[in-house]
């Protein structure tokens, strides 16, 4: 039987691959800006962003996310044992409950507190945005592809799978669900979202402990998702 991958090795890659990511973003604002002449902020605060080029962006951080566990497959890195890919029947139910929970219970639960402070804070803001820019059904379906297949699928395996996984393995299950869960909400850049962002990796970072698989926490992923799409274009 092969070895393991050791835990320190795994972090070494979630390292490369959130590096590699960082800094394909970067370079593909510069690339996108360039090929679409785009004002990212104009002196109203607006942006001539559209889909397609955030399309784009989102491209180099999902290969960084997506592709670096699958590189360190070939290394030895162990998807089934070491990132808990695997799926059962039940996950789907129990996923998509724990999506719906938290979109519909959970986080406007968290919210009310901090409205009552900050009256003005607009926490559909970035979400509602994204909805705005899907006009036709091309759109439509480039932001479906987005929110509810690509980020779901590359988030999960990145923090759930590869840099969960590791820590767990290096430092036990507690250490294992604050770092990814912090490391989950810090990469999104929004600092209103971040107490939701915040709840839902840690949501799904005990998904993947109780299970032992990424399945559940995949599917509360695209619940969650697939819910503000359709409530905000609805």
């Amino acid at each position: 039987m092969p070895t393991m991958m050791p835990a320190t090795t795994r972090l070494k890659w979630a390292v490369v691959g959130w590096t590699a990511g960082f800094l394909g973003s970067l370079a593909g604002v510069v690339v996108v800006v360039a090929l679409f002449g785009l004002d990212l902020g104009g002196e109203d605060g607006s942006s001539e962003l559209t889909l397609g080029p955030l399309l784009l962006l989102q491209v180099p951080l999902w290969i960084g996310l997506l592709g670096t566990p699958l590189l360190a497959r070939t290394r030895g890195l162990r998807w089934k044992e070491q990132m808990g890919w695997r799926m059962r029947p039940a996950d789907v139910p129990v996923g998509i409950a724990a999506g719906l929970l938290m979109q519909f219970v959970l986080l406007p639960l968290l919210y009310l507190p901090i409205l009552e402070v900050f009256e003005d804070l607009d926490v559909e803001g970035p979400a509602r945005e994204l909805t705005e820019m899907a006009e036709a059904a091309p759109e439509v379906a480039v932001l479906v592809f987005m929110t509810v297949i690509a980020a779901p699928l590359t988030e999960e395996v990145f923090f759930r799978g590869l840099l969960q996984g590791a820590l767990r393995d290096r430092f036990g299950p507690v250490r294992a669900v604050v770092i990814s869960s912090l490391a989950f909400a810090v990469v999104h850049f929004q600092v209103v979202q971040f107490p939701a962002l915040l709840v839902i990796g840690v949501v799904h970072a005990l998904l993947v402990l109780a299970t032992g698989r990424l399945g559940a926490a995949l599917w509360s992923h695209v619940a969650f998702n697939a819910a503000t799409v359709v409530v905000l274009l609805a």
